[in-house]
């Protein structure tokens, strides 16, 4: 491939809008902006193994800093606490 295929991003297909394609979502991850939509990839790697290594990366950071998305807090928690991920007691 040469440069970025936006084209091939499931989510950029969708929104139309430029800070969801892979391009856009690159220049992000060169910003202290990146905490609002870093999450807002499938990691589907139809830009590039490079671009989705990224944005792993990028999600591990925010976990780690406690700004992982609050479904997936409550994801662990339920679990954490029930065995399974929708908190439905067995």
């Amino acid at each position: 491939r040469n440069g970025i295929d936006n084209e091939g991003c499931a989510v950029f297909r969708v929104m139309r809008k430029e800070h969801y394609s892979p391009k856009g979502k690159a220049i992000i991850l060169n910003n202290d902006f990146y905490e609002k939509i870093i999450y807002k990839c499938n990691l589907c790697r139809a830009c590039g193994d490079g671009l989705c290594a990224s944005f792993q990366k990028a999600r591990r950071v925010l976990v780690l800093k406690d700004k992982e998305m609050n479904a997936n807090k409550e994801m662990i928690d339920n679990l954490k606490r029930t065995g399974n991920i929708y908190g439905i007691q067995e």
